[in-house]
């Protein structure tokens, strides 16, 4: 299971999310599976990091961010006018804290019902 975790937090999620939602921005379409994905991997990603260090959970996520910002640079155009007003690169930046936010929230809420669970089951 802690290879599941780390194949899947490598994954650049936050190049994924800009690279389809500009994709469907230029064919002046709805990004209908944005949302939903995003929120799908985030609780995928922060149930698999429960038995997980945080700070490997912050390299996991700094490692993918570096790589999105890698495939963001050479895949997706820098246009001023979908990113504005900071540009392509913060907003990747963006989305990844709010990713690795998300995983540590939930992360940390499954820890407390972790610990409250075992707690009364050595009470019992």
């Amino acid at each position: 299971m802690k290879y599941v975790y780390y194949i899947m937090s490598l994954i650049p999620v936050s190049f994924l999310f800009h690279f389809y939602e500009y994709g469907q921005y230029l064919k002046r379409e709805p990004a209908t599976f944005l949302g939903f994905g995003w929120i799908l991997y985030i609780g995928i990603t922060g149930i698999l990091s429960v038995n997980h260090k945080k700070r490997y959970v912050l390299l996991m996520q700094t490692i993918a961010c570096v790589i999105s910002l890698l495939l963001a640079h050479f895949l997706i155009e820098d246009n001023g006018a979908w990113f504005k007003p900071f540009g392509r690169d913060a907003a990747v930046v963006f989305i990844a804290i709010v990713t690795v936010t998300g995983q540590l929230l939930l992360r940390s809420f499954l820890k407390i019902i972790i610990y409250f669970s075992d707690r009364e089951n050595v009470s019992s």
